[in-house]
């Protein structure tokens, strides 16, 4: 008896793709395009196109013996088991830079907002005052940004805070001097330094171990009296208690936050009760062309693993020989 081998399959976990948009940029290849609610398992899957708020665990890698790629449709993949992935055969890539400019777009409305007040002073008249000093609007012009990451969002904020006459100063060990020197931006090599200086500090990191928290009681009591916290990476990265508390204090005048520990938040994040803290639903990388480009980005990666190519998007390589015994040229 001939046993059938299942055709192959790319599963989308992703609630906000399009099966048209992935299965374009597949046409041509002998794969079928499948949305999925779970990981699924069993052979015929060679590809995933995993959100971010989709985990993947070495367990589910291990029940997909045919699996060649994990596409990420997002930036950061702290959500991925590199090392079981890459172990596996199989690439993993992320869709880095689709949305350059809608965070840092997004960044800097939050750190002009913070500086004039806006949102506070808005409040301020719905509740019946008509008081200029209930905020107290400052310049941006002058006031220093602090960028704690300076990677490709960090740089396109520097940009746009330079155009309005900010002096711009970031930490980033790994970033090249190339990066700072082009954009006359400081270069501090001390966390410290960069948060005693900065009156708005704005994150652009991952999630790693080695971030997670860097943002702790301890950096936050090393920022200036009267500054704000900007953080549109991940919420991870912020010790939330000590920053609900360093705003109570009044240390910090104000944060401005996209993303949270827990997303949606609870009722009870104490946070959601300060008046001088803004907080968005996750919203910085939408656009109406940013909603689609991740998917056709990370589904060109796939497209390109299944034709025995490398994939441009790639973060981590295959340690083993992929499992359909191709070797990549």
């Amino acid at each position: 008896m001939t046993s059938h081998r299942p055709r192959e399959r790319v599963a989308l976990l992703d609630a906000f793709g399009e099966l048209d948009d992935v299965a374009q940029e597949l046409t041509g290849l002998p794969v079928e395009v499948v949305r999925a609610e779970r990981v699924p398992s069993g052979p015929g899957v060679v590809a995933l196109l995993l959100g971010p708020s989709t985990e993947l665990t070495a367990e589910e890698v291990a029940a997909l013996p045919d699996l060649r790629i994990v596409a990420v449709t997002a930036t950061g993949y702290d959500h991925i088991p590199v090392d079981a992935v890459t172990a596996a055969g199989a690439w993993v890539t992320t869709s880095a830079g689709y949305c350059t400019d809608e965070v840092a777009e997004h960044t800097l409305a939050f750190v002009l907002d913070l500086l004039r007040r806006v949102t506070v002073l808005d409040r301020s008249v719905r509740q019946g005052r008509w008081d200029v000093l209930a905020a107290r609007p400052r310049t941006a012009a002058g006031s220093v940004l602090g960028l704690v990451g300076f990677g490709r969002i960090g740089q396109a904020v520097a940009d746009r805070a330079a155009v309005l006459g900010m002096r711009v100063a970031a930490y980033d060990p790994t970033a090249p001097d190339d990066a700072f020197d082009q954009r006359a931006v400081e270069r501090h090599h001390e966390l410290t330094a960069l948060l005693a200086v900065a009156d708005v500090v704005s994150l652009h990191l991952p999630l790693t171990p080695a971030t997670e928290g860097i943002v702790d009681a301890e950096a936050l009591a090393a920022m200036k009296p009267g500054a704000c916290l900007v953080n549109v990476s991940r919420g991870g990265l912020v010790n939330h208690c000590a920053l609900a508390d360093a705003l109570t204090r009044g240390h910090l005048a104000g944060a401005a936050l996209d993303v949270l520990p827990t997303e949606p938040p609870p009722p009870d994040e104490p946070l959601l009760a300060l008046p001088g803290v803004i907080v968005n639903p996750h919203a910085a990388w939408y656009s109406p062309e940013a909603h689609r480009r991740p998917f056709r980005m990370a589904a060109g990666y796939v497209a390109d693993v299944l034709s025995g190519h490398e994939p441009a998007g790639a973060v981590a390589r295959p340690r083993a020989t992929p499992r359909d015994g191709k070797d990549l040229r």
